[in-house]
């Protein structure tokens, strides 16, 4: 069986190579193409992409994982997730594709700087470049973490060879086809991950004799009993932190440029409109799956060494070799769909925002081509190197970097959009303070507070109190 499952994973990610490789032909027109797909990505494929790319191993490996520890409480995490996608899709989505269009716009980056001029423009662009940088080689590098993870429970390889496996799928396919590689592959993953998250809570359901006996082995395992309250026992200030956390993680959303790009790629506004209500309900089965099936492996397991293996464990242990096989190859799709849009991210960052909009003003476009697909590589080949060096809880790693995008960016791109007195003073201030309190909160008052929801909301304060105190006359402000 275990030849079997072990094949068909093989034949799904050669799947997903050849789709990457063959995009490559329509690649080749410009660096707008290679990054943004020509802005001409349809409702599905925009909606499934962004989701894809939101939910990595974060939810097949490190929110399953998480269930596995904290129980019924992680399900509080599903309305703060599902009101922030709304968010995004119905109040930034074509505000942002109609901003980008219009500055022609390719980055994050040149969305932020885009309008505003001379000095403080270029300082918003080489900010924001430096943070995405920092942050996405991080959140790469927690994807072959989770790659590592997964190759040593399916196949029981060492983990520094699946890290090296896993970094080489995804390269192949990105530098190859670039952003309309990264889209039309992340759709396929996208049912991939889906499918995982709700076929193995089942499986696992009925293995236990169904919910009541479910329940009963749960509670002879926890007899505190905050495993089955969904407040998690927690009240006064404690319940206040608890609820921050699992409401306030989901702010992040609007600051992850790897997300924001596929608004920016989208072909116009009714494809925003339809891809609203593809990406919520995808989202809400994902999650609400993941922490089903953590807490029912609670109850099947008791104890593991390593919650974060649930998912290619059960595939491995409890379905016959082809499905499970496909149920582990969600987890590698989980892991690609995210690190391949953040590299694309972030050597969009080093090749457009750093080499054509600053060292090179007018390079020719097939030098801007080869110097986008080498900033892939350089940019994985790092990544790769820090997740061969730190074996890490996936969760944490993933959260660290989503906290410092989010509030570093999140509450400038909100302000920029929909309050038109917003000046370059306050959106440089609002990163500075967002990425500053994100990092110094982590390494002081975590305990108290999650770091992204003090970042956020000062982030925020920041950019509208210097906004009012030192405002823009520049032509955004005359012409708004």
């Amino acid at each position: 069986m275990m030849n079997t499952t072990i094949l068909s994973f093989w034949i799904y990610t050669l799947v997903i190579m050849g789709l990457g490789v063959y995009s490559a032909r329509y690649g080749r027109a410009s660096s707008a193409d290679f990054l943004l797909a020509n802005r001409g990505i349809g409702a599905w494929v925009a909606a499934m992409s962004s989701s894809a790319s939101a939910e990595s191993g974060l939810v097949t490996l490190g929110l399953v994982g998480m269930a596995f520890q904290t129980g019924i409480g992680a399900l509080w995490i599903i309305p703060g997730t599902v009101l922030a996608f709304l968010f995004n899709w119905l109040v930034l989505a074509d505000r942002l594709r109609r901003s980008a269009c219009n500055q022609e716009a390719i980055t994050i980056p040149d969305v932020l700087a885009g309008n505003f001029s001379g000095r403080y423009a270029n300082l918003i662009r080489l900010l924001a470049m430096l943070i995405i940088l920092t942050m996405l080689s991080a959140y790469v590098a927690a994807q072959f973490n989770a790659a590592g993870k997964m190759f040593d429970a399916m196949l029981g390889w060492p983990y520094q060879r699946g890290v090296i496996v896993g970094t080489l799928i995804v390269l192949i396919y990105t530098v190859s086809g670039g952003f309309r590689a990264v889209a039309w592959t992340d759709v396929i993953q996208a049912l991939f991950m889906v499918g995982a998250v709700v076929i193995l809570p089942a499986v696992l359901l009925i293995e236990l004799g169904g919910v009541d006996a479910m329940w009963h082995r749960l509670d002879s395992l926890e007899h505190t009993g905050t495993f089955t309250h969904p407040l998690a026992g927690k009240t006064g200030m404690a319940l206040t932190g608890f609820l921050a956390v699992w409401l306030g993680i989901p702010l992040g959303y609007c600051g992850q440029p790897h997300l924001l790009v596929r608004f920016m790629a989208t072909r116009d506004a009714t494809a925003i409109k339809r891809g609203a209500i593809i990406s919520t309900s995808w989202v809400f089965l994902l999650f609400s799956g993941a922490v089903l099936l953590g807490i029912f492996a609670r109850a099947y397991y008791g104890v593991l060494d390593d919650p974060e293996t649930v998912l290619p464990r059960v595939a491995a242990e409890l379905l016959p070799g082809v499905i499970g096989g496909v149920m582990i190859a969600a987890v590698l799709a989980a892991i690609c769909s995210t690190a391949d849009s953040q590299l694309l991210v972030s050597a969009s960052a080093i090749s457009h925002d750093l080499y054509v909009r600053v060292l090179c003003r007018h390079p020719d476009n097939r030098t801007i081509l080869l110097f986008d697909r080498l900033a892939v590589l350089a940019v994985g080949f790092i990544a790769m190197l820090v997740a061969l060096g730190e074996v890490r809880v996936i969760f944490d790693f993933v959260l660290y970097a989503w906290a410092g995008l989010g509030a570093a960016f999140g509450p400038a791109l909100i302000l920029i959009l929909l309050w038109k007195r917003t000046s370059a003073a306050g959106v440089i201030a609002g990163i500075v303070v967002g990425y500053v309190t994100a990092i110094v909160w982590r390494q002081t008052l975590h305990d108290y507070l999650h770091e992204l929801v003090s970042a956020f909301l000062l982030a925020f304060i920041a950019v509208l109190l210097v906004s009012r105190l030192l405002p823009d006359q520049s032509a955004r402000a005359q012409e708004q």
